[in-house]
């Protein structure tokens, strides 16, 4: 390539040197070199042709793109994780005391535990959180004490859109704190600085509560919520048919021999309180009873035979 615009410097020089010495003898010949300097030039420009596009073309696949499209999928994945859990258990104290040794050595919180009922009858609701990456170990831990799992139910919240939405959004309202708080500076009149001051006021209240919103979906992801229902082992007793049972018998007897009292000292605690109702009535029936029985009969009966 250098050679070839060496050749074209000569060949102008050349021409310019004839045309100056031989005038209109040289004309011919200027022809042909002239066209052979038009080759050497149209060769000289196809041969530096390819390397001007190749170091003026773009790179492939390096669009610029938003900040929020490059971020996102090397963002982690924010998911809320709940739990709940329904067990049958041998003693309900002894696995709530498990359950709480369990969830701090995991590096948890208890958040409420709540009992109901007596004996067969009771129940425990535990609530707790325990970090996200430590849920399954949770979960096999609690279920390890029960008898039998009787329900279990997981459940999960994807909320990283929200969470860069609102990155984005806080971004937004910071810019426009910092511009009203520059136009604040510059306020010359008291009415442009209360409107603008007043202005300042809402976005900040924006900004905190955009912040608050996303430091709870931050712990939210970052914890997991476990809540457990435990409940005792039911009682089932086995009763063999066609055996002769008297202790069963002698019990059954003695629950309606009591039972039996019980009803005749109801009775008489009513007689006693009715007193001033049946006690005057009683003797009421008793007087006319014996004013009727002394009272001479009168009618068509057999009369005595009078004397002569």
């Amino acid at each position: 390539m250098i050679s070839t615009r060496l050749r074209i410097i000569l060949v102008s020089v050349l021409m310019v040197t004839l045309t100056a010495c031989a005038g209109a003898r040289v004309s011919e010949p200027f022809q042909e070199i002239h066209a052979e300097s038009d080759g050497a030039s149209q060769e000289f420009e196809r041969a530096a042709a390819p390397a001007a596009p190749m170091l003026a073309a773009p790179m492939p696949d390096v669009a610029p793109q938003p900040a929020q499209d490059r971020a996102t999928p090397r963002m982690e994945r924010m998911i809320i994780q709940h739990a709940d859990l329904s067990l049958e258990v041998e003693d309900l104290n002894s696995a709530e005391a498990s359950i709480r040794a369990r969830v701090t050595e995991l590096g948890g919180y208890i958040v409420t535990i709540s009992t109901s009922g007596t004996d067969e009858n009771q129940t425990t609701s535990i609530t707790f959180r325990v970090p996200a990456q430590r849920f399954e170990e949770a979960l096999s831990g609690v279920e390890g004490l029960a008898k039998k799992v009787r329900s279990r139910t997981i459940s999960g919240d994807d909320v990283t859109e929200e969470f860069v939405d609102l990155e984005s959004q806080l971004r937004n309202l910071e810019a426009t704190r910092d511009r009203l708080r520059n136009l604040l500076d510059q306020a010359n009149r008291v009415q442009d600085a209360l409107e603008v001051n007043q202005a300042l006021t809402d976005v900040q209240g924006q900004i905190e509560h955009t912040r608050g919103r996303m430091q709870y979906l931050q712990q939210s992801a970052a914890f997991s919520t476990i809540q457990v229902y435990l409940m005792p082992v039911p009682v089932v007793i086995l009763v063999q048919e066609g055996s002769w049972q008297p202790v069963t018998v002698a019990r059954g007897a003695l629950r309606d021999l009591i039972e039996l009292g019980q009803e005749l000292v109801n009775i008489v605690i009513v007689m006693i309180i009715w007193t001033p109702v049946w006690l005057p009535l009683l003797l009421l029936v008793r007087w006319v009873w014996r004013k009727t029985r002394g009272q001479p009969r009168t009618g068509s009966g057999p009369t005595a035979p009078t004397a002569a």
